[in-house]
């Protein structure tokens, strides 16, 4: 049988994602998936950060193999996709976007692959010495970005699916205030002609903890705390791999911020420890709203103007002008995290 053709047509898939499909068809790994009995299904759910909503309406759309044999045979490979990358840094390729004539089934289908994956994964997290409550409080991204969905698009489904492959590769850790990912260096860190720099220079495929930031605030002492435990638990968990960098991809690291923001504020001291890469110039506004207020652009005249940087965001944006998430890095080993 030819199953890429198979899923294309059965659906009702775009041309563009046909790459994406003959990918997954190649994917090495188990070509059997088993999830949770629905008598265990609430549990393991709430386990993994699920709004009740969101655990009810999952539940009710869980897929099946005689019921809906193309968008098993999606789940069982995007399934072995993750199993094959256990461990493995970076992203892998993304999954075809679902056409939502489709249903509730195809809008749960990926919270059900990363349920499928959860035995694998935690047994990863063991084999490495993970704690198990640090094990469950990185998989509860789960729930977290369902959330964050539910609250962007007004009904249930992930749209964030890409970025949870991390999560549930062994590949990002919940360290107090920051979640902070196993990765590797993949720019030029001296600017064309530089021949001068402060301390060491990160190089391409140099190990690097990338740092992402949960919504919330950000106090100078949580992110110092951060670090201190990333010094302990890589060298702890993953000794092999030595880890010189931060990194952060970040709008939050966007320079224009200091236009609006007081020097002495929580973001600013957060920018002030990075080194930044040129920027790109790319309009991220849209991804910025949805990140700060959870809500699409296209309600820019309807977001709350309660704080300096909510304000500063939507006067911006009305000014025509553009956001844009910045690249920073630092040395780890520095004695000084502020700039």
């Amino acid at each position: 049988m030819d199953h890429v053709e198979t899923v294309m047509r059965e659906l009702s898939l775009p041309e563009t994602a046909r790459e994406a499909v003959r990918r997954l068809a190649g994917a090495a790994g188990p070509a059997t998936v088993g999830l949770p009995a629905p008598s265990r299904t609430d549990a393991v759910l709430r386990r993994l950060g699920l709004a009740e909503v969101d655990r009810r309406e999952m539940a009710a759309a869980r897929p099946s193999a005689e019921r809906h044999p193309a968008l098993w045979w999606l789940l069982t490979r995007c399934h072995a996709q993750l199993v094959a990358q256990l461990g493995r840094p970076g992203p892998v390729p993304s999954w075809p976007q679902l056409p939502p004539a489709l249903g509730p089934t195809a809008r749960y289908l990926y919270p059900w692959v990363f349920v499928a994956t959860l035995p694998a994964v935690r047994r990863y997290h063991r084999g490495r010495g993970v704690p198990s409550e640090l094990s469950w409080e990185i998989l509860s991204a789960l729930g977290a970005q369902m959330a964050y969905h539910r609250a962007v698009h007004g009904q249930g489904g992930l749209h964030t699916e890409n970025w949870l492959t991390v999560h549930f590769r062994g590949a990002i850790y919940a360290l107090g205030r920051l979640h902070i990912e196993r990765q590797r260096i993949w720019f030029d860190a001296a600017a064309p002609g530089e021949t001068a720099t402060v301390g060491p220079l990160p190089g391409r495929g140099d190990h690097s903890l990338g740092l992402h930031i949960p919504a919330g605030t950000l106090p100078p002492e949580s992110v110092d705390d951060a670090l201190a435990r990333a010094r302990d638990f890589f060298p702890r968990h993953f000794p092999e791999e030595p880890y010189r960098f931060a990194t952060c991809v970040s709008w939050l690291l966007d320079e224009q911020l200091t236009e609006y923001l007081p020097a002495e504020s929580n973001i600013l001291r957060f920018q002030r420890r990075f080194r930044l890469l040129p920027s790109s110039g790319a309009d991220d506004s849209a991804t910025m709203v949805q990140f700060l207020f959870r809500r699409p652009l296209s309600e820019l005249g309807r977001l709350p103007r309660d704080t300096t940087l909510q304000r500063a965001v939507i006067d911006h944006i009305r000014a025509g002008r553009v956001w844009t998430f910045r690249t920073g890095w630092f040395p780890l080993q520095t004695s000084t995290w502020e700039g």
